[in-house]
């Protein structure tokens, strides 16, 4: 992490100007900060403490929060894509709506974690603590939760698959076979 974001950054500013220039902000402090809605994309924050901060509705992807602190947190309605959250602290996190797809949660503390009504696709629970966790009316998909170290004790509800998805691959599958078919054709003719 550079020189002047060793410092704690105090204001969304702050936070607005190290994203332009796209910094490390690994180890970074960012406690208590109002950062709803931002977009968070592409960065390592890996051990940064971004406990009590409020980031409602914010957009995490393609990002390294390896060891972060977001006890008591809220991340209520956040769109959590392609992270690695492998060891962080979320115990008391507010995670109300949330959407996790490709997350790695290994060996994460989500103790007290309220993960009502959100949405799990393809995410890593290995050695992941859900003691005391609310899950109610949350589903998953592509989580093995016999590899938590402690599962929620009420599991979330499996995502239901829209009745057109077969549908879409099936049409996809067939614009495949039929691309095969026409690029043979073009090479013998």
């Amino acid at each position: 992490m550079s020189d002047e974001a060793t410092n704690k950054l105090a204001t969304r500013e702050q936070i607005d100007e190290a994203l332009r220039l796209k910094q490390d902000l690994s180890g970074a402090d960012l406690r208590g900060l109002d950062l709803s809605g931002i977009q968070l994309a592409g960065l390592n924050m890996e051990s940064a403490d971004l406990s009590d901060t409020n980031l409602d509705k914010a957009t995490i992807a393609a990002i390294n929060l390896a060891k972060v602190n977001l006890s008591g947190a809220q991340l209520n309605e956040a769109q959590i894509s392609a992270a690695n959250m492998g060891g962080a602290s979320l115990r008391g996190a507010q995670l109300k709506g949330a959407k996790f797809n490709a997350v790695n949660l290994e060996n994460a503390d989500l103790t007290e974690a309220d993960l009502t009504s959100s949405r799990l696709f393809l995410v890593n629970v290995s050695g992941a603590d859900f003691s005391d966790a609310k899950t109610t009316d949350a589903n998953a998909s592509g989580v093995d939760w016999s590899k938590a170290r402690v599962p929620p004790a009420e599991m979330p509800d499996p995502i239901p698959i829209p009745p057109w998805v077969p549908a879409v691959f099936a049409g996809v599958g067939l614009l495949l076979v039929l691309g095969i078919i026409v690029a043979r054709k073009r090479r013998k003719g």
